[in-house]
Formats: structure tokens, sequence, C-alpha cells
């Protein structure tokens, strides 16, 4: 009974026992929680740190984590490791707590400097109000002395007292006025320097309020329980954080001399911006092509239904006033006014429509600032080349070296690989534009990486050609390269040759021939594909009838150098392979037929 009776009594004597406090341990995250992995995606990052302590005692632990950038999301954190019976996490919180830079300022000043401003103001509005009233005895005054001098007809004897009377009454008033209003005014100045004055120490008082202010900061607590004494845990604390992205960007290399080998040697950049506020110091990145902003879940799409049409009336008002140089016989009326009004909505269309179409197909581009670094001459070196890491809908590339990168908003460049691609050498001429061979090289990507769209510095023979842009190009997908003109294909567009007559007895018609070619020279020494587009017109009406003749469709043309078809949008393709100093024609000759009453016009759409 008695083991029994002291075990009772001693569980008694635990159970009111003191519970254990839990202990605070402080850490500051640049300092003591180094950086070791960042994740950058198109408009974010992902951050894992590790935390190394040593915990002497068994316990249960508060880890508050201080220093985090306003731009963490809160709701991405995540801790890992610790788990076991050394130590199991118990509970990860984040908080924004406030620090006090400087004491209290004292309010009840403040608000006496207010009250006092309040009511200074209130006075120089009194003085101003006795001034206005000044002002108008004065001019009341001006009034009858002005009246009094313009009264015509005889002055008698008892006029001229009254009017000396008048005069000295109104120089004594003017007088007193003139006093009075000067002293008004000086009291208003001096009521003006006061509220300035007194402004002044209210601003001093608010940036004093500000700077005493509480100073936000982020804190994450993560609660430990550590249940063996003189042990190492390792913690790693991941999370989300925005204003930081990745781009990517290309530099493509041709050398003419390896056009039989059809390659193209690409060098893959990525293009770090760190806006966050948060320095990533000997870091190892990874660049992921994952979209997060894009969302997991597809769109939802509504139901379309088909009813039938209303029309809808707009109520328009016009402006008919006439110009300066208008006819002064108002010889335009409102209906045609209204009518004018109502044809200047479909000129400004069509003049919009045409400005589209206006648009050069091949732009000129300037060479900005960043352009001409890819212009510099950059000797041969060895590259570090990233390894790739795919999941089911995107890839990782892990940087091989660990970098810095500064929050400082500036673009930072990293090599994510130097990629030697297949690439398959073609010319293009569109000879009605242009009077110059295009090069192309249509490129397949053999390698293990996903290229995402980007801008393009192109190089033939490490000379800078152009800027393009690419765009998301998956493994095993061709994406074509502008390479330039090359000088080396001459092109030879001759004139249109044209012969109209009228057919028909009854019903006369409009029959007109159209003959032109063009020549394409080869001077190199090496076989080349080239592509050439022409246009034959499309009818819009059945009465205007367009036949092709030459070249023929309907029969494959044999022993010749090229074949030829037509496109969606009824232009002539020929594909010509051309030798070593050779040359290749290619005529083009079809007929239209209309009314004769009638006339055409042709339209590029």
């Amino acid at each position: 009974m008695s083991t029994t009776t002291n075990t009772i009594n001693g569980e008694e004597n635990k159970l009111l026992e003191p519970a254990v406090k839990t202990s605070i341990v402080r850490f500051n995250i640049n300092q003591q929680c180094p950086i070791q992995n960042v994740t950058v995606y198109n408009d974010r990052a992902e951050v894992t740190r590790l935390l190394k302590h040593h915990f002497d005692a068994v316990g249960t632990y508060d880890l508050v984590f201080e220093g985090f950038s306003p731009f963490v999301d809160q709701t991405s954190l995540h801790v890992s490791g610790g788990t076991g019976k050394a130590c199991t996490i118990l509970e990860v919180s984040y908080q924004t707590c406030y620090d006090k830079t400087s004491p209290d300022v004292d309010l009840t000043s403040l608000d006496q400097l207010q009250n006092e401003f309040q009511q200074v103001v209130a006075d120089i509005t009194a003085h101003q109000r006795e001034i206005a009233r000044l002002d108008k005895q004065r001019a009341w005054l001006d009034g009858r002395a002005t009246k009094l001098m313009n009264q015509d007809g005889e002055i008698k004897s008892n006029d001229l007292d009254a009017m000396d009377q008048f005069m000295d009454f109104y120089r004594k008033t003017l007088a007193k006025l003139d006093d009075r209003t000067t002293e008004e005014e000086k009291e208003v100045k001096k009521l003006i320097e006061r509220k300035d004055g007194l402004k002044t120490k209210i601003d001093q008082h608010g940036a004093a309020s500000d700077a005493s202010r509480r100073k936000e900061r982020r804190e994450v607590t993560i609660t430990v329980h550590i249940g063996t004494g003189n042990v190492d845990v390792d913690l790693e604390l991941s999370y989300l954080i925005s204003s930081c992205s990745w781009k990517a960007s290309y530099d493509v290399r041709v050398s003419s001399t390896d056009l039989s080998n059809q390659r193209t040697q690409l060098t893959y950049y990525g293009i770090i911006t760190n806006k966050s506020q948060e320095n990533w110091s000997d870091a190892q990145l990874s660049l992921s092509t994952a979209t997060p902003s894009l969302g997991g879940a597809p769109p939802k799409l509504s139901t379309l239904k088909i009813e039938y049409y209303q029309p809808r009336y707009e109520s328009r008002s016009y402006d008919c006033t006439l110009s300066d140089e208008g006819l002064s016989d108002m010889k335009y009326s409102l209906s045609a006014c209204g009518l004018e009004a109502e044809e200047a909505p479909r000129s400004r269309k069509a003049k919009g429509f045409v400005s589209f179409r206006g648009r050069s197909a091949l732009p000129s581009k300037q060479i900005s600032e960043d352009e001409e670094d890819h212009v510099r001459a950059q000797n041969t070196v060895n590259v570090l080349s990233t390894t790739t890491e795919a999941s089911m809908s995107s890839s990782s590339f892990a940087i091989p070296r660990r970098a810095t990168i500064e929050a400082d908003g500036k673009p930072h460049k990293v090599t994510i690989a130097v990629l030697d691609l297949s690439s398959s050498f073609v010319y293009t001429v569109v000879p009605k534009l242009s009077l110059h061979a295009y090069l192309k090289a249509t490129t397949t990507n053999t390698s293990d990486k996903q290229l995402l769209a980007g801008p393009v510095a192109v190089f033939m023979d490490n000379n800078f050609v152009t800027n393009s842009t690419i765009d998301n190009v998956c493994m095993g997908d061709t994406f074509d390269l502008p390479l330039g003109t090359d000088a080396s294909v001459k092109v030879e567009y001759k004139p249109v040759k044209t012969n109209t007559e009228t057919q028909g007895i009854v019903s006369k018609t409009h029959h007109e021939t159209v003959r032109r070619e063009t020549r394409i020279v080869n001077t190199k020494l090496s076989d080349i594909t080239v592509h050439v587009y022409d246009q034959v017109p499309r009818s819009s009406y059945e009465k205007i009838k367009v036949k092709l003749l030459v070249p023929d469709l309907r029969t494959k043309q044999a022993n010749t150098v090229y074949t030829v078809t037509m496109n969606d949008q009824n232009n002539l393709e020929w594909k010509c392979l051309l030798k070593s100093k050779a040359d290749c024609r290619l005529p083009l000759e079809y007929t239209l037929e209309w009314p004769k009453e009638k006339r055409i016009d042709y339209k590029e759409e």
C-alpha cells in the first residue's frame, strides 16, 4: 500500500509542478539562414533557406525568424526537416509585428498648435472682411464726389458753402479710411507670418509623429519540441516571393562555311530580374518553364444562345456648324450636314483599314543599347550547361554553379545551354515587294530543353545580322530563324506586259492578258533552295473571271528545276533547287475578263 501511495503522490506532485515555459530563439534570415536554392518562375520565385542550430536542453522552443521581405507570400510558407524524436515541428505561424523607433510625440502641444492655427486663420478672415468694408466706403464717397462735381446749372453761394463743407468731410474721411486700411493690412501681414510659423511647427510635429509611428516587420515563428538534449537540428524554410521573374533570350550564330553541314549554334540565356527587396547571395538557381500565373484550372465554356435579331438604334449628334470660310447664303441644309456626318465614321474606318494594311511585312529595326552588346565580338569559351529536370507539365533548368542575384531590379544574364541544332537553309524571295533573297534557317529543336518565347540576336560569320523573336518551342518542334539577305543570290523582276482587247458581239467584255517573269541567279559555290512567291488576282464577283495560263497547275512540270503550288492566299509558290552558278526563270501569265461597262480595281487584303 505504501508503494502505491508513494506513486500516486509522485504523480500528483508532477501535475502540480509549474508548466515549463517555451524558450524563444530569434534568427535573422539574412545572417543566420543562408539561401540554398532559388527556383525562378515567370512572375515569382521559390526560395529555400537552411537553418542549422544546436539545442542544449530538452524542451519547447519558439524559433522566430526576422527580416522577411514584404513581397513574401505568407500562405506559401513550408518547413521541412526535424522529424523524429530529436525534433518535432509543432506549429508554423506568420505574424506582422511593429517596433517603435522614437518616443511618443506630445499630442497635447500638437492640438494646441492646431487650435491656435485655426484661430489665426479666423482672425485673418475677419480683418480681410474689414478691409473690404473700408474699400466699399471709399467707393461710395468717390461716387458721391463725382456726382457732385458733374452737376449742371448755375452755382449759388450756398452751394459753394455746401461744397466746401463736403470737400472737407471728404478729405478727413478718406484720411481716416486710409489709416484704418493701413492698420488692417499690417495686422493681416502679421497674422499671415504667424500662421506660416504655426504651419511649420505643425509640419515638424507631423514629421516627428511619422518617425514615431510603429515600424512594420514580418516574422515567422516555428514552434518545435526538442526531445533529446545536446542535438544539432537542420530545418529548411521555403516560401514564394513576388516581384521577381526570368525570361529567355538567345544568340544564334551561323557560319556560311557550315551551310553544307546544316548546323546552327544557339546560345540559350536566362535573364533574371529581382525586385523583391531580398538579395539571393551564393544561391543555387533553377529556372522553371512553369507558368503559375495562368492558374491550374481550365476555363469554363458558357452557353451559346441563338435568337431573333433585334436592331439597335443609336442617337448621334453631329456638329453642323459652318466654318469661317462657309457661304453666307447658308445653302447647306441640315439634311446635307447630317449626310456628311453619317459618312464620316465610314471614312475614318476605311482610313484605319488602309493604315493597318500599310504596315510593312519586313519592318526595319534600330539597334538599341542592349542589342549593341550582342554586336560586340565574343571570344570562344567553354560554357557550363544546365541540367534539365522535366516534369509532367514543365521543365526546370538547374544552373551548374552558385550565383548571387542582387535585388537591384537590373537584368542578370545566366547561360542555360549552348545548343548545336539541325537546320535546313532556305531562301525566300517576294519579288513584288523586294528584290532581295532572304535566308531562313528552319531549325529542329533536337535538344532536351524547351525553348521559351524570347528575343533572338542573329549573327552570320560573327557579324550581327538582325533581331528577331521565337515562340515557345517544345522538344522536337521546328522554328524559323531569319538570317538576313544574301547578295550572292540575285533577283530580276521583269516589267509587266499587258495586252487588252474587247471581245464579244452582243455582250462585250474586256479581255486582258498579263505576263511577267522572275529570274533567280545563284552565284554561290554551293547548291541552294529558293522559295519564290507571287500574286494571282482572286475575283470577288462572278462576272470578273481570272484564268491562270502559266504555270499550269494541273500538270507537273517535267525536267525542270522547280515545282509550283497555289497557297490559301491565292499566291503562287515556286520551290527552286538551284545548282551552283545556275539560274531559273519563273514565268507567270494569266487572263482577266470583265464587262465592258465596268471598271476593275485591285485591293490588297
